[in-house]
């Protein structure tokens, strides 16, 4: 009685391990990678997830006053992207730091398995918005938010309305 309660409870634990470092695999097995363009080179940072935000009230074009034609520079921006990184990217960030009018790049991600779909998310003159950096004694995180200009997700273009 006793041996077929260990055998059970061993395959019990054996299954259990197996199905927890797939789950783990898994989560391994997707790549995601934020490059931007910086003159003639490209910064690029790995994350950890990516989020897309676009709202169409805020992407009405503001006029301009004295001209009566769109305001570009007043205009908000309703196209937003937001990254999460295992550590802060000091290239990203001196990127985007050096560069007041914007920076063009992209997110891709990839399945190194080559089963699920990559995607793709390109972005025009992005400003970094916000940015949160937290180290502990055995964590770190990092978080950009980014105002575009433009967002193109899988060759879709969110356009202003």
């Amino acid at each position: 009685m006793k041996t077929k309660f260990w055998i059970f409870a061993l395959a019990f634990l054996y299954l259990s391990m197996g199905t927890a470092h797939a789950q783990q695999s898994e989560e391994r097995r997707i790549k995601i990678e934020l490059m931007v363009k910086t003159g003639n080179s490209q910064v690029v940072a790995v994350i950890r997830s990516f989020t897309v935000s676009y709202n169409r009230t805020l992407n009405t074009p503001v006029q301009d006053s004295v001209n009566g034609k769109p305001g570009p520079a007043d205009a908000p921006r309703g196209h937003y992207l937001s990254a999460d990184f295992e550590k802060q990217s000091i290239p990203l960030l001196r990127a985007f730091m050096q560069n007041k009018k914007g920076l063009d790049g992209e997110i891709t991600v990839t399945d190194a398995f080559g089963k699920l779909p990559g995607r793709k998310i390109a972005f025009k003159s992005a400003m970094l918005e916000t940015m949160n950096d937290q180290v502990t004694g055995d964590y770190g995180s990092a978080f950009m938010t980014l105002s575009c200009e433009e967002l193109i997700i899988d060759g879709v273009k969110l356009e202003y309305y």
